[in-house]
């Protein structure tokens, strides 16, 4: 049973690591801006954004109040448009980090504030992760814990890994390439923004 939770946590996880969002995005954007440590420090976000988010979901389950998924989406697509217009600013002038010398710890912070910010996580632990982790706790509070290393150990370790793959390849490229990839990570930070702003107004 252990096991079982164990993969399903795990599968989940990929699918999240690995499809396009918010976090995603930053990883690519804080990697190419201060290295793979930075990246990573977005990828682990997650981890401690995450906590409360489990604790009220598996508290209220799917009773959460409908006026609280709005108001997320306006101060979750506040906080992307900013990004994406401190993104585009930096980008027009950028140039390849020579030194991967800034700190991870400003990395998780990000991670952390734009998976907070954003309501697919509570979705997600209110609708699919909350009814799961209890069912496993029926079981026993290994097989919830099963499910909680898997899904954890594959979407940080699947943006990990993507970090660390980024690291690797920005040495192929220009300043004038580096300024582009910046350019459309603004401009998808800032979509993110636009559709949770627009998702805020019809579920107002």
């Amino acid at each position: 049973m252990m096991l079982t939770f164990l993969l399903l946590g795990a599968g989940i996880g990929l699918v999240s690591g690995v499809s396009p969002g918010p976090v995603l995005t930053l990883v690519v954007t804080e990697t190419m801006r201060g290295g793979w440590l930075r990246g990573a420090g977005v990828a682990a976000g997650p981890l401690l954004a995450d906590g409360p988010i489990i604790i009220l979901a598996v508290s209220v389950m799917r009773e959460v109040p409908a006026q609280l998924v709005p108001a997320i989406s306006v101060i979750g697509g506040i906080f992307l448009l900013y990004l994406a217009l401190t993104t585009a600013v930096t980008a027009r002038r950028a140039t390849l980090p020579k030194t991967q010398n800034r700190s991870a710890r400003g990395g998780v912070l990000t991670g952390m504030l734009a998976r907070a910010l954003g309501p697919h996580p509570y979705l997600f632990w209110l609708l699919v992760g909350g009814p799961i982790l209890l069912q496993a706790q029926q079981q026993s509070w290994l097989a919830a814990t099963a499910f909680l290393v898997g899904y954890y150990a594959t979407i940080v370790g699947s943006n990990v890994g993507l970090a660390l793959v980024l690291h690797r390849w920005m040495r192929l490229l220009s300043d004038k390439g580096y300024r582009a990839v910046l350019l459309v990570a603004s401009l998808i930070l800032a979509t993110y923004g636009v559709v949770l702003l627009g998702r805020a107004d019809q579920t107002a």
